[in-house]
């Protein structure tokens, strides 16, 4: 097992060229919210926006499109009703999210099936109602080639069948091996653990702070805006991961809680720091 350390956020954040534009930075679907959870919608976006992603849209119930044009008006809002755009939006992105406060209605199945009939080989981040949707549902993860899951415990739970206790290293990459072989499994808790291609990676930061409503869909769109500059690699994703927690603790030196919020709005100048970190 290989542990997960501050290196690694030199290894992957570049500095930007001179000659850039927003197309070289990803094209992020995040398909989110509901009329109960919007606040999941709005804090991975703003999680995605801040960590680079070149082009953001959001797919998700009107009611929340003025909060986010206001919140974020970087990015662009669709409803996830409205089929039509909805697939030309999965067509025109390279990484796609779906979960965060979705809920765990029909209209979530309905959700996942679009993707599993229109996505070829953009990058599929399914986190929160959406892993519980496919557990319940027993939807074949290896319809997508390219997966990344990011359940909590519980969530791991109801998709593996390992009560919490039994989730040792040994149990969670043979689960995953029989699930979904080809998938990038994150197991959230405390010193998360990453499973992929047979090999396993253990975070080494994170604090009590952390727990708190939004701070996995924080780290959702993290992961997306990672992928979408820096390529899908278990690299890619294990700096994401540990940028979240890096953040987090520097917060929690001083507050007794860590806001997602508050972690997000230090991203971009974290991210500068590493990049510039480079000889």
């Amino acid at each position: 097992m290989q542990k997960i350390d501050e290196s690694i956020l030199s290894e992957v954040i570049q500095k930007r060229p001179i000659n850039s534009y927003k197309g070289n930075y990803g094209r992020i679907l995040i398909i989110a919210g509901s009329k109960q959870f919007g606040g999941a919608a709005l804090m991975s976006t703003r999680a995605a926006v801040n960590a680079g992603a070149g082009l953001v849209t959001v797919a998700t119930v009107p009611e929340k499109f003025t909060a986010l044009n206001v919140d974020i008006p970087e990015a662009m809002t669709i409803d996830y009703n409205n089929s039509k755009d909805l697939k030309e939006a999965v067509l025109k992105n390279n990484v796609i999210v779906i979960g965060p406060g979705l809920g765990t209605t029909e209209n979530t199945t309905d959700l996942i099936n679009i993707l599993i009939k229109n996505v070829d080989k953009q990058v599929i981040i399914m986190d929160a109602s959406a892993l519980t949707v496919v557990s319940e549902q027993n939807i074949d993860l290896n319809l997508f080639e390219n997966i990344i899951l990011t359940p909590h415990q519980g969530e791991w739970q109801r998709l593996s069948g390992l009560k919490i206790p039994d989730q040792t290293q040994e149990n969670n990459l043979k689960k995953i091996n029989s699930l979904a072989p080809n998938s990038l499994l994150i197991v959230k808790k405390h010193l998360s653990e990453i499973y992929y291609q047979n090999k396993v990676y253990q975070l080494i930061s994170g604090n009590p702070g952390m727990a708190t409503g939004g701070m996995g869909d924080t780290l959702t769109g993290i992961i997306a805006a990672f992928v979408g500059q820096f390529d899908y690699s278990l690299k890619t994703v294990s700096a994401a991961l540990y940028l979240h927690s890096y953040i987090a603790d520097k917060i929690y030196k001083k507050d007794y809680v860590v806001l997602p919020t508050k972690l997000a709005s230090k991203i971009p100048q974290t991210m500068q720091k590493f990049a510039c970190s480079k000889k």
